[in-house]
């Protein structure tokens, strides 16, 4: 599961063209074998279903990654491929408006056709069809940064496909594990005191480089005042969110925002995502199966509504997602480990000694209290990769610093990935702030 190419950098446009063009070659072929490995320990019909609206059938994935080369690349030169195209782009289309009517995200579990099997041989065409463009040394700068686009887009999609996969396997009455892994280390570490890091008020930068790949929303690089603040040097841990449960959280609508209160009821909420109580004792569904519940693994698939409250009831707050990157930005090794990529080790199973390194960068996304909104100045482009990002920033909130599922170069300190506040099928964690 481990890319066999982890230096590769596919978005260092500033090659000369040839090593550019070979480099982006390299990463576009590396990017769609990992995908399909990533089905690839999956039964067929594990690809088929949609347990829940937001979730879509593994399949989809595979459909729509090819779609995006089909549909930005391809279709521009006249190079469609496979006479279902017009079908294709109307079923795996996801959200590009500009691109014409699509099927309903809530209904992808719904078809049976394509079939898995038609779906692979559509990413084959397509992985072919750009193979042969670049070794007819035709490709414009344009259609090179699109593809670089594509890839990082589908490395989000690898993200979301173990995000969709753990909720369609974890949801069964017996949850299957994705991957059976040898024993890993598994011990009961002694859990390390939370620990505060102070930051001075100062005036710092914040948003993406120009010299490197990122997205719209990190852009454009700008200096904002940021108080005095402690951001806590670890994450929360599963034993001190029991004891937020224990105390009562779920039950003490003080600690709640008003939003977050109605979720809590309407759903009758009363433990993390993956949690479930088997004859008086806690067990964690992990990508490797049920596992007895580990207090001094990070609390995780948590709601920003859940993050919120448990922030209150330790006297906390959440952070902003300023101050994570402010810290992050200082110090660049956070973001320079060599972080898990689908490693069974880390995406199937965190170690729990990982666990306890120091600041667990990149274990868990942390919800911050930033409402996803526009850098000033930000501009979306008018072509239809303009809806990528732009067209989210409402009732959604940041989270930053990576996952066990994140691509390498998604580890960025700027990279803002965002939310709904009642989203818990991502890998997402808790980090607590207090004002100076």
């Amino acid at each position: 599961m481990t890319s066999n190419n982890r230096s590769l950098d596919p978005t260092n446009l500033g090659q000369k063209n040839t090593e550019q063009k070979t480099s982006l070659l390299e990463a576009f072929t590396e990017v769609r074998r990992q995908t399909e490995q990533i089905c690839a320990h999956l039964e067929i019909e594990d690809l088929v279903v949609q347990p829940a609206a937001y979730v879509s059938p593994p399949k989809w994935h595979l459909a729509h990654t090819s779609w995006f080369f089909d549909c930005f690349v391809l279709e521009p030169l006249n190079l469609a491929q496979t006479s279902q195209s017009p079908k294709y782009h109307y079923l795996f289309n996801s959200y590009y408006k500009s691109q014409g009517e699509h099927w309903l995200q809530s209904e992808r579990g719904q078809l049976s056709r394509p079939t898995v099997k038609e779906i692979m041989l559509y990413r084959q065409q397509i992985t072919g069809a750009i193979v042969d463009l670049f070794e007819s040394n035709s490709l414009s700068k344009k259609q090179i940064e699109v593809i670089a686009t594509g890839i990082q887009h589908e490395q989000q999609h690898q993200e979301l496909l173990l995000m969709d996969i753990k909720f369609i396997l974890g949801h069964q009455p017996w949850p299957a594990a994705y991957e059976s892994v040898a024993d890993l280390d598994k011990n009961l570490l002694p859990a390390r005191a939370l620990g505060w890091l102070e930051s001075t008020e100062n005036i710092s930068l914040f948003g993406a480089n120009l010299n490197a790949f990122s997205y719209d929303n990190e852009r454009p690089r700008h200096r904002r005042w940021i108080s005095g603040f402690q951001l806590a040097d670890r994450l929360i841990n599963n034993g001190e969110y029991m004891d937020f449960m224990t105390d009562g959280g779920y039950r003490r609508p003080e600690l709640w925002l008003s939003d977050g209160w109605d979720w809590v009821q309407k759903n009758q909420m009363g433990h993390p995502l993956y949690w479930r109580k088997q004859n008086h004792h806690w067990e964690e569904y992990q990508l490797r199966g049920l596992e007895p519940l580990n207090p001094n693994l990070p609390v995780s698939h948590i709601s920003f509504y859940e993050a919120d409250a448990f922030a209150r009831w330790m006297d906390a707050r959440l952070p902003t997602e300023f101050e994570i990157e402010a810290y992050c930005s200082k110090d660049k090794a956070l973001f320079e480990k060599e972080t898990a990529f689908w490693d069974p080790s880390e995406a199937v199973y965190p170690s729990p000694r990982r666990a306890c390194d120091e600041f667990d960068t990149g274990l868990l996304w942390q919800w911050t209290n930033s409402a996803y909104s526009p850098y000033p100045g930000f501009r979306t482009t008018n072509t239809a990769l303009g809806e990528y990002n732009g067209k989210f920033m409402a009732n959604q909130y940041v989270l930053k610093g990576g996952c066990v599922a994140t691509p390498k170069h998604h580890m960025r300190a700027s990279y803002r990935n965002f939310y709904r506040p009642s989203d818990r099928w991502a890998f997402t964690g808790i980090r607590l702030a207090k004002d100076l």
